[in-house]
């Protein structure tokens, strides 16, 4: 039977389960799939390579609005591009890209594999922007191997030394001066006010947008995509920015990353400000380390500041043939693509009894 390219309907869900199962350490639990694919449907498409009733291949996007100088645009923000390592050099991949490439909004992908970032631009994919990778170390589970290939040391030294390193004064994170009448909120969820912040004037031109029912669906998700802690602010009586944090379980032990760090009044001074906020407020979680990316020279400034070590340039690649480019500055970083929901566990509780 002939391979067909389809978008996903309840009847392609087991087969997609089946195929995420085989090919991703991911939970497994109905409440899972339920929540990764069912309840994201109003702004989720999964492409399919169907053969024989079996998934060979899959691609998905989460399209949700960007405002680009004067107008808001759906772009679809591409993750999970896979196929079954035998059917790769049959292009099968190639194929379902092609097939998402036919849809009426632009796409957008951030990083990816040494594979995708060398075959988009031969796809007639461009390279709109370079989004810098940061870390702060804030334990020795990556810090230490680090330590022995620089230094050629064994793991025991080198994990002493980690330890060291980051007992030292100064090494923790700490929090920067704020303006004097500046506050930072934590608060329980986000709310409207956010989508208000993303209206006002802004130097910035690109900046994708947190639609509301974006931010409930992951925020209020499924339980291990991790906690999310949004702080706000303040400064007097006016909103002025506000940073979303994810803490969550990686293959070292906790992780954390900073995924979302806007301000539509940006300086320097204020984004140090919200990231030595960010960053004491993850470390009480004891993360291994902290995360965060960015195209803004402003927030990357801010992000050496708080003693983030660059550690790679992920390209920013773009389909939209009626478009040369993104207008620059841009707001782009770890807000993109599935940043928010990787890094699952291979397992989760199962769902309890019904009593």
């Amino acid at each position: 039977m002939a391979t067909e390219i389809v978008r996903l309907t309840p009847e392609q869900l087991p087969a997609l389960r089946r195929f995420a199962e085989e090919v991703w350490e991911r939970p497994r639990s109905d409440a899972y799939f339920a929540w990764r694919y069912e309840d994201s449907a109003p702004f989720h498409d999964v492409w399919l390579a169907m053969r024989d009733g079996r998934c060979l291949a899959i691609e998905a996007v989460i399209r949700r609005p960007w405002r680009i100088d004067d107008e808001r645009v759906e772009i679809g923000e591409v993750f999970d591009w896979y196929a079954l390592p035998q059917y790769r050099n049959a292009g099968l991949g190639v194929r379902v890209m092609q097939a998402l490439m036919k849809e009426p909004y632009p796409l957008l992908l951030v990083g990816g594999s040494v594979d995708t970032q060398s075959l988009l631009p031969r796809l007639k994919w461009q390279i709109v922007a370079s989004a810098e990778r940061y870390v702060l170390p804030l334990g020795t589970a990556e810090l230490a191997p680090a330590i022995s290939q620089r230094l050629r040391m064994p793991m025991a030294l080198a994990g002493l030394a980690a330890r060291a390193a980051l007992a030292r004064p100064g090494q923790r994170p700490r929090r920067r001066e704020a303006p004097a009448d500046g506050r930072a909120i934590a608060v329980s969820r986000v709310g409207p006010e956010i989508a208000a912040l993303y209206q006002r004037s802004s130097p910035y031109r690109t900046v994708p947008q947190w639609p509301g029912a974006l931010l409930d669906w992951l925020t209020a998700g499924f339980p291990a995509v991790g906690h999310f802690v949004p702080l706000y602010f303040v400064r007097g009586d006016v909103l002025v920015g506000w940073v979303l944090l994810r803490i969550y379980s990686g293959a070292t032990g906790s992780n954390a990353e900073i995924l979302e760090c806007f301000a539509p009044e940006p300086d320097p001074a204020l984004y140090t400000w919200m990231v030595s906020e960010a960053a004491t407020r993850a470390a009480s979680f004891a993360p291994d380390k902290l995360g965060a990316q960015t195209t803004c020279p402003m927030l990357a400034e801010a992000l050496r500041r708080n003693r983030f070590v660059r550690t790679r340039s992920n390209p920013v690649q773009l389909w939209w043939p009626a478009r040369d480019g993104l207008p620059t500055p841009a707001a782009i970083g770890s807000n993109t693509n599935d940043s928010a929901i990787v890094a699952l566990p291979t397992r989760w509780w199962p769902d309890p009894p019904l009593q």
